[in-house]
């Protein structure tokens, strides 16, 4: 709706109604792309972008991150996905589900006569009553428990395809709870995921394999140079050993060849000092940032030394940690607390690429994860599922409680909500019951994704409800209604937590959105053949920036 005499004509309002309805709707619609893929059972989704790469995963956050969103409530539902993506790791189509199964419940009373006030204020009221529940139902566990990290990473895996394609699934399991013991302090309960390097190679996937230290993808600068040292003193540099152009203008004047011949032979005499300087250092590893010419790296290999040129950034900061080493600030004095020990740096061939090994010492804590397999495709899966098991070990360290999954923690908490919505009084009771009834969808869709009724399901559940043991979930495997505490599937109660106050606060935002103020979008943003860009009302409009004299045509549109 245009109002020309109070706003200006290429702004337009949505209406109060209308905007509540499109920013519902719109929220709706992006949960129910995730919705078929919670659980084990879960399908997977395939994005194709504008390259023809296609991406499948059935992972809710990966997903949603790469679908372009242009509604604005709808982008709302991604960025609470991915701060669930981001603070926990696991959970992310959970929190989807739910954002959904809320907002449709919203919708509901809304259409009722209920105010968006009490609708908000009972989801927050229903948001306490279910931490509050989470905290009499979790179980404290020992983090350092082996068996029970074991237990999580299979709830969280099963389904994924780093755990579905191994034949010897325990054994992926046990390589990412070494990766997480090797960098934890179970002393204190921290884990830094960032002391993990994941690396990638086309291969085998039974040929992935964990390694104490760093691996880089990078070959030795020369043949000459030897392919293994043992106790490596390792010296990170950000400088160059080559000469370089200077960032300021100048000039040297030369009237003779013996003067050009002198000024070459200066640069390698200055080369040359920093490789004796390097050599004198103690180091027999160099590893720069910048590159290292033909005759630096002569030099070193004749002293015995390894070098490698442009290696990332990243790289250097996961040597650091890996080998104590600290990046040289100045190549001209170089100090022995710079350096970095290694008990074994070597080359050997991944993939039939050349990579380096840097096997650090025990107490250092890093290390570099290996994963191989057939495809790129399957590498940013198994990436992607790697991460989620770290983050999920993670938690467990940091606050070692859980409780059983399957849908049975979500059912007894919204029991638990109605129990306390006949204690309040209006019609936020009205809207606390309908965040118990969003809060059981996560256990119906489980079901849904298995194939059962989600109606039979409902029932089933609320009859067993009153028998003395309480946490019943959706068994997979059998696809019945089991008692899950004598299962293996747990998951740890942060993630629990952290989805519920992140449903709770998207949906609530959207909810708030009572009217949209709109500017007008032109969309035929257009280059021409000579560089110009630029923008106009009308996309087929006959125009040129030449001047027509019957010489020079007009040149044709690209679109972007």
């Amino acid at each position: 709706m245009k109002y020309p005499d109070l706003l200006n004509h290429d702004i337009s309002r949505v209406g109060l109604q209308e905007s509540q309805r499109y920013n519902i709707i719109s929220g709706k619609l992006v949960t129910d792309i995730v919705k078929t893929s919670l659980g084990p059972r879960g399908m997977e989704k395939m994005y194709i972008d504008i390259l023809g790469e296609d991406t499948i995963t059935n992972h809710g956050g990966a997903f949603l991150r790469k679908v372009d969103i242009i509604h604005p409530a709808a982008k709302s539902v991604i960025d609470g996905v991915n701060t669930i993506d981001t603070h926990v790791g696991d959970g992310t189509t959970s929190t989807a589900v739910l954002i959904g199964s809320l907002l449709s419940q919203a919708e509901e009373l809304l259409k009722s006569g209920i105010p968006v006030a009490a609708i908000t204020r009972g989801y927050e009221r229903g948001l306490d009553c279910s931490l509050d529940a989470l905290d009499s139902i979790k179980i404290k566990s020992n983090r350092r428990d082996k068996k029970i990290m074991k237990k999580l990473l299979i709830t969280c895996l099963e389904g994924k395809a780093i755990f579905d394609l191994q034949e010897e699934k325990m054994k992926v399991v046990d390589m990412l709870i070494e990766a997480i013991y090797s960098v934890a302090n179970l002393e204190r309960g921290t884990v830094s995921i960032d002391d993990i390097k994941i690396e990638e190679k086309i291969g085998s996937f039974t040929d992935t394999q964990l390694i104490k230290g760093i691996v880089i993808d990078k070959t030795i600068d020369s043949s000459a140079m030897p392919k293994t040292i043992k106790n490596a003193k390792i010296l990170l540099l950000n400088e160059p050993l080559e000469t370089m152009r200077g960032k300021t203008e100048a000039e040297i004047e030369i009237t003779s060849p013996a003067q050009m011949s002198q000024f070459l032979d200066q640069e390698n005499n200055d080369l040359i000092s920093l490789v004796k300087k390097i050599y004198d250092s103690g180091a027999n590893v160099v590893i720069s940032r910048k590159g290292v010419n033909e005759l630096v790296q002569e030099a070193i290999a004749k002293k015995g030394i390894i070098s490698m040129r442009r290696v990332k950034y990243n790289d250097l900061w996961w040597l650091e940690k890996a080998t104590g080493a600290k990046t040289c600030k100045d190549i001209e004095k170089i100090s022995y607390n710079e350096l970095g020990f290694a008990k074994r740096v070597y080359e050997k061939t991944i993939g039939g690429d050349k990579m380096v090994f840097v096997e650090a010492d025990d107490n250092l804590k890093s290390v570099t994860l290996l994963l191989r397999a057939n495809s790129k495709r399957y590498l940013d899966e198994f990436h992607r599922n790697a991460l989620n098991a770290f983050y999920v070990l993670r938690n467990f360290i940091e606050n070692p409680f859980i409780v059983y999954g399957a849908g049975s923690a979500e059912f007894i908490v919204a029991q638990q909500i109605r129990e306390q919505a006949i204690t309040v009084e209006g019609k936020e009771q009205i809207s606390m019951q309908r965040f118990a009834e969003a809060l059981e969808q996560i256990p119906l869709t489980l079901a849904q994704n298995i194939g059962m009724s989600a109606l039979d399901v409902l029932a089933q559940l609320r009859t067993k409800n009153n028998d003395k043991v309480k946490w019943h979930g959706i068994d997979s495997n059998t696809r019945k209604i089991s008692d899950m505490s004598s299962s293996d599937i747990i998951e740890t109660t942060v993630v629990k937590q952290q989805v519920l106050k992140t449903a709770t606060e998207t949906t609530n935002m959207i909810l708030n959105i009572d009217d949209v103020f709109m500017k007008d979008l032109i969309d035929n943003t257009h280059c021409h053949i000579d560089g110009t860009v630029h923008a106009h009302h009308d996309g087929g409009k006959a125009h040129n920036h030449f001047e027509q004299e019957g010489l020079e045509q007009r040149q044709m549109h690209h679109y972007y």
